[in-house]
């Protein structure tokens, strides 16, 4: 009887083993997955926020508008003496920053 005992216990042995090495394949391909698209994902969005800077930056490429925008503000230059290439461009900062306040504002309501 004892014989039928240790022939079970080997049995059940190797048949643990075999099932612990299947398991553990599809748990490593599993944790590859998913290690796979978080690294896309990261990827996706290091790109997104790459990207959404780099065209607020276009907007702001022109500095000599910035330039004359901040001059006018402050005081040291008169609307009159700009040309009208200047004011469309500096009409076209206006207008994006007036947006920006407004869509602010309206997320705010929105939370609120």
């Amino acid at each position: 009887m004892s014989d039928d005992k240790s022939i079970m216990l080997v049995k059940e042995s190797f048949l643990k083993k075999i099932f612990n090495k299947i398991k553990k394949f599809f748990i490593k391909a599993n944790k590859e997955t998913y290690e796979k698209t978080i690294t896309e994902k990261t990827q996706l969005n290091n790109n997104d926020r790459k990207n959404n800077f780099l065209n607020n930056i276009k907007i702001q490429e022109n500095s000599d508008i910035i330039y004359l925008k901040i001059k006018l503000e402050n005081g040291e230059i008169r609307a009159i003496d700009l040309n009208d290439e200047q004011i469309d461009e500096l009409q076209k900062i206006y207008d994006k920053e007036i947006l920006e306040k407004q869509e602010k504002i309206r997320k705010l309501k929105a939370v609120a």
